[in-house]
């Protein structure tokens, strides 16, 4: 730890004491005439003391970490998928790195951190990797303040530079209509429509993400009875999410996702022709625990208890639509393998939500709710550029040159 103190001199000058705690634990302190001077000093020589304990390496902190995060993940506050990033950053890239990996506290320091980072963007050419890396490295740390191995987190001063994106590259893509017409067409023609269609329409028409659409208890979506209510539609009310890869049920992405969609008599006629053609939906068993069955089971060929996997919804039922609807091939790879190719994933259709609520006037703080994105400024990141007003922008342009043009005459 480092301080600076003001000491009156019996000249009646003032001194500047700059005292910094090296890493064997000894004191060094050093006087100034000037603060300035004291504070570079402390820049010089304690920018890279962390004050670690010097009988805990690096690598034993990162297993410290991970092992308390997964009692996190089996008491159901944490996700098994962070748990998985933090165990594979430690196997594939800290231990990658003996030399950091079994520094001792006492040792790791700024520039050390930060060389391994450089060494891992060399090494991978992510720089992806490397920013999810920091991330992992700055949360060990963390832990190490927590349980007194380190006074100070060395990672807070590690940077990792990423090339400038441009606004325009960041801008998703909407099909034209015509597509979207030859997709819904194509999801009323196969060998399951009902589904199909109900699938499509919710995508398309209610915004879900995928691993919400799939984690739908067929409770969570309410129909409005179309012969007595007016304009009737539907609310889908997103509470929980499939996760794929442990092919499990877990809370929604963010507390900001946890919310009500409504849908139109069009999206809520499509569901309810999918019910009728199903019957019950089957119960789901996750983790020996018997649930509300989901609005769309996977077919019995699919032994998953009661669930899909993204893998197997994608071969049964995105691909095929994908194909009758004219935007799918089939690709053969280096080995000369066959694999199904689509012109666009399922989320898109998430961006086609937004661009016709957009259309319709939505206001964007109403927008980031219905989508359920965790701040506004994602939601103006990815569409801000759809809300325009040419006409309005005209007017305006025309109004000030007629301002200033009438005091010239």
């Amino acid at each position: 730890m480092a301080n600076i103190r003001k000491i009156a001199l019996k000249s009646g000058r003032i001194s500047w004491r700059a005292t910094i705690s090296s890493r064997d634990g000894k004191r060094r302190s050093k006087s100034f005439l000037r603060k300035g001077e004291a504070e570079a000093w402390i820049r010089a020589h304690d920018g890279v003391s962390v004050g670690g304990s010097s009988r805990v390496t690096l690598k034993e902190l990162a297993q410290n970490h991970n092992h308390w995060f997964d009692g996190l993940v089996t008491a159901g506050e944490r996700g098994q998928t962070t748990a998985d990033g933090y165990a594979g950053h430690l196997r594939n890239h800290l231990l990658a790195d003996p030399a950091v990996a079994g520094a001792l506290l006492s040792d790791v320091d700024t520039p050390m951190l930060q060389g391994f980072l450089d060494g891992l963007i060399a090494r991978t050419g992510s720089v992806e990797t490397a920013r999810r890396v920091k991330r992992s490295l700055s949360a060990w740390c963390a832990h190490g303040a927590r349980k007194g191995w380190l006074k100070l987190n060395p990672v807070d001063a590690v940077k990792v530079v990423e090339r400038r994106r441009r606004r325009a590259e960041g801008r998703v893509e909407i099909p034209d209509k015509g597509v979207l017409n030859d997709l819904l067409k194509a999801a009323a023609g196969g060998e399951n429509p009902a589904r199909d269609s109900a699938v499509i329409h919710l995508l398309m028409f209610g915004g879900l993400r995928i691993s919400e659409l799939l984690g739908l208890a067929d409770d969570a979506v309410e129909l409005r009875r179309p012969n007595r209510d007016v304009g009737a539609g539907g609310l889908v009310n997103v509470r929980e999410r499939l996760c794929s890869r442990y092919t499990t049920l877990g809370d929604v992405k963010t507390d900001e996702s946890a919310r009500a969609v409504p849908i139109g008599p069009a999206a809520a006629a499509a569901v309810r022709a999918w019910r009728i053609a199903r019957g019950p939906s089957p119960a789901c068993v996750v983790n020996g625990q018997k649930l509300l069955g989901r609005l769309f089971p996977p077919p019995l060929t699919v032994k998953t208890g009661g669930l899909w996997s993204y893998q197997d919804w994608r071969r049964l039922c995105w691909w095929p639509i994908m194909q009758r609807a004219g935007l799918g091939e089939t690709h053969r790879d280096g080995k000369r393998i066959p694999r199904p190719h689509v012109d666009f994933g399922p989320h898109t259709l998430r961006h086609v939500y937004a661009s016709i609520q957009i259309g319709n006037g939505v206001a964007p703080k109403r927008l980031q709710k219905l989508l359920g994105h965790a701040t506004l400024a994602m939601t103006m990141d990815l569409y801000g550029h759809l809300w325009t007003d040419d006409a309005g922008d005209q007017y305006m342009a025309a109004a000030a040159e007629k301002a200033i043009l009438l005091k010239m005459s």
